[in-house]
This record gives structure tokens, sequence and C-alpha cells, in this order.
């Protein structure tokens, strides 16, 4: 169920959110709400990535293990080669 939620914007900014949604033809609650979900799915995604980057390193501290750049590097050349086959 949708709520209703108030949102203060400058002169400027509705201006201009005005004029996009007379060109998208969509009204400026839509726009709002488009650009809100837009914005929660980046952060939470930087949010996750933040949790992700933090149990590797926890991992890494507790065992030390890790890959050297030559070891990635093989893998990395490994994968293109097998990336160029599959396209060819």
């Amino acid at each position: 169920m949708a709520k209703t939620q108030g949102v203060r914007l400058d002169s400027e900014l509705q201006e201009r959110l005005k004029w996009l949604a007379g060109r998208k033809d969509r009204s400026m609650n839509y726009l709002i709400t488009q650009a809100i979900g837009r914005y929660l799915e980046d952060e939470e995604r930087i949010e996750r990535e933040k949790l992700e980057d933090q149990k590797r390193l926890n991992h890494y501290l507790d065992t030390g293990e890790h890959i050297s750049h030559t070891q990635m590097k093989r893998k990395l050349l490994k994968l293109q080669t097998k990336a160029r086959k599959a396209a060819s």
C-alpha cells in the first residue's frame, strides 16, 4: 500500500522537475518515486559491497589467505581466452 511522504524542493529543483515531467508526459510524483527508487538501489548496492569487502578483509586477516598478482593475472588471461573462444 502506497503512503504519502512530503518532500521540500527548492524552486529551481521544482521547476526542473515540472519541465521534465511535461517532456516525459509523466507526473512529478512518478519521477520522484523513480528517482528515489534508483537512489536506494545504488546506495543499497554500495552498502552490500562494503559488507562483502569487510568480510574479505576479515577472512584475510584471520587466515592470511591471498592470491598473488601473478596468479590473478594468469586467471584473468585464462578467462579472457575462454571469453574470446566463446565469442567466436
